[in-house]
């Protein structure tokens, strides 16, 4: 019994990273130019010993890190949905955070660009594409200050949002599923993994047009 129930679980975690990784993967053709998908995408050599994993907080509101991919690996995923170019990529990798007894889930992707100014131009070209695309991703898309920082929330459906924003030399992407605004807001103050707390109010910008 204790087997099958350990089954059901880790299936129904993978159907969660599977659906997240579908709507994430879903903003990536944004970036597309109308040849794309003739052109192949420059190589990215990634920076040897460097973790995008190490980042993120070993746990967050309860719920312990379980690294899904991390560098070559996860960089091929990204490749596997991408239609444009990957550029300045120096690691990236795949995280999750599930609590299965409350139905809360949390999907992160942590990116380590070269320098803070690359972190953020790359951010903005996904702001620009998602404005592009149109939909709810555009539609939806507002810039927010969440634990003092600039964050950008969308949604490829109009019922889950998704939250993005450069953080220095780094750029992070999450799905939540089932959380509160003030998880989230927490979450957001939380990541990277180091430093102390931040306030958690969220305050809207603008909605970008």
């Amino acid at each position: 019994m204790k087997a099958t129930k350990k089954n059901i679980v880790i299936l129904i975690s993978c159907l969660l990273v599977a659906t997240a990784a579908v709507s994430y993967f879903g903003y990536i053709e944004f970036l597309s130019e109308p040849n794309a998908a003739t052109t192949p995408s420059p190589e990215v050599n990634l920076i040897v010993n460097v973790n995008a994993s190490a980042i993120a907080p070993d746990e967050l509101l309860g719920m312990k890190k379980v690294v899904v991919s991390c560098g070559e690996n996860a960089l091929q995923r990204v490749k596997q949905s991408h239609t444009g170019s990957i550029e300045h990529i120096e690691d990236v990798a795949i995280v999750h955070y599930m609590n299965m007894e409350e139905g809360k889930f949390l999907t992160l992707w942590t990116t380590q660009y070269p320098n803070e100014t690359i972190a953020n131009d790359e951010t903005e070209k996904m702001v620009a594409g998602m404005q592009k695309w149109g939909g709810s991703w555009a539609s939806d898309l507002k810039e927010l200050t969440i634990a003092e920082k600039q964050v950008y929330q969308t949604s490829s459906d109009g019922v889950t949002y998704q939250y993005f924003w450069a953080d220095r030399e780094w750029s992070f992407y999450i799905i939540p599923h089932d959380l509160t605004e003030d998880e989230i807001a927490e979450v957001i103050g939380t990541i990277p993994g180091e430093g102390t707390f931040y306030n958690h109010k969220i305050t809207q910008i603008s909605t970008r047009k």
